[in-house]
């Protein structure tokens, strides 16, 4: 999953809630800004950013707004600073009450509740990948400069980003019925099973049942559980590597249990789990354990180089076509890397799998 990208592009809709009073006032410094400087301001439309605001900076870089407000809105800020080249940009929620904001390296906005929230999120998420980066930067590159983790190393990596992901999912089920958990499920939607998403759309405010980013949302989550978890999988055809096509269902049936495993070349979290992922292969090959990678490259040099220097003797098919694929049409498949594991029966067992959680379900099932 991409848990930087979604937090800092907001993706939501406007979101309307009644507020203790009709105010709205900021207080704010953009740092480094000169007196004249502008900071743009935009807010959401349904699914959305509408530029709305251009704030002519005071000096030392102050400003002040102030507007009636009897709803909760999800904006953005966007700063550039000419002097460092540096651009900040971020959510926050325009709603009653008294809202600080700091724009800089270190931004910060406080004041109200859902700002309040949102920061304290936000600065855990933060906080955990910079423990990630740290790991990968102590870590040797192959040579196309990716990280190549030792397995210590990959497993705290995926120690941490489990830690980031069970965050977002606490905040969702936990604010549900504010403004801050309807944002994160419209964000964080692809963490959740369809059916969880249904249920979590409707402990949604009445207020938001009829905004269409939702209405979106429950109806892909309705298509999606033809995929979930104990559903029967869908057949597919795809390019192989070797020029010819490979039919999952002919896998599937040759098979006690296939991994359909979802990755890319230039996906860095999708190679750090690939050596754990040939390391289950050598151990369960053997004992009925196919796999099948899915590339979303389109270079095919780039696919077949990564395939080679990370040692993947398993099948390998791409429609090199980037994420317009068959995987994300009949499978929704919106983040990698994503794994899928299906019985000989068909059945799909489990989704997003990983590390030391993939191989239980490996051994639970190839066992039988």
């Amino acid at each position: 999953m991409k848990i930087g990208n979604i937090l800092a592009a907001g993706l939501a809709g406007i979101l309307a809630a009644s507020c203790a009073d009709n105010t709205c006032h900021i207080e704010g410094v953009v740092e480094s800004a000169q007196a004249g400087d502008t900071l743009l301001f935009a807010r959401m439309n349904n699914d959305t950013f509408v530029p709305t605001d251009t704030l002519i900076l005071d000096e030392g870089g102050k400003f002040t707004v102030n507007e009636p407000c009897d709803s909760t809105i999800i904006a953005s800020y966007f700063f550039y600073d000419k002097q460092s080249q540096e651009a900040y940009s971020n959510v926050f929620f325009i709603e009653s009450g008294k809202v600080s904001m700091r724009i800089g390296p270190d931004g910060k906005v406080s004041g109200t509740e859902n700002n309040d929230l949102y920061q304290a999120l936000t600065d855990s998420i933060y906080g955990l990948h910079e423990q990630m980066n740290a790991i990968y930067s102590m870590e040797p590159k192959d040579s196309m400069g990716m990280p190549l983790p030792s397995q210590e190393a990959e497993n705290r990596l995926i120690a941490l980003e489990q830690q980031a992901s069970q965050l977002l999912e606490e905040n969702v089920r936990k604010h549900i019925g504010k403004p801050l958990g309807y944002f994160l499920l419209l964000s964080c939607y692809d963490m959740f099973e369809p059916k969880e998403i249904l249920e979590l759309a409707e402990k949604v405010s009445a207020d938001y049942q009829n905004i269409p980013a939702l209405q979106h949302l429950k109806e892909e989550a309705v298509k999606s559980n033809a995929t979930a978890n104990g559903q029967t999988f869908i057949d597919v055809t795809m390019p192989s590597m070797d020029g010819g096509e490979l039919k999952l269902s002919e896998v599937i049936k040759a098979n006690k249990l296939t991994l359909v495993d979802c990755w890319a070349s230039w996906c860095a979290p999708c190679r750090a789990e690939m050596p754990h992922v040939v390391a289950l292969y050598e151990k369960y090959h053997k004992l009925g354990l196919e796999i099948v990678g899915v590339s979303f490259d389109d270079d095919a040099e780039a696919w077949k180089k990564a395939v080679k220097d990370m040692g993947m003797t398993w099948p390998q098919v791409s429609e090199l076509n980037s994420w317009d694929n068959v995987m994300t049409e009949k499978y929704g498949v919106s983040s990698i890397p994503y794994t899928i594991l299906i019985d000989q029966d068909g059945t799909i067992l489990g989704q997003q799998l990983r590390g030391g959680e993939l191989e239980k379900a490996i051994m639970q099932h190839i066992e039988k």
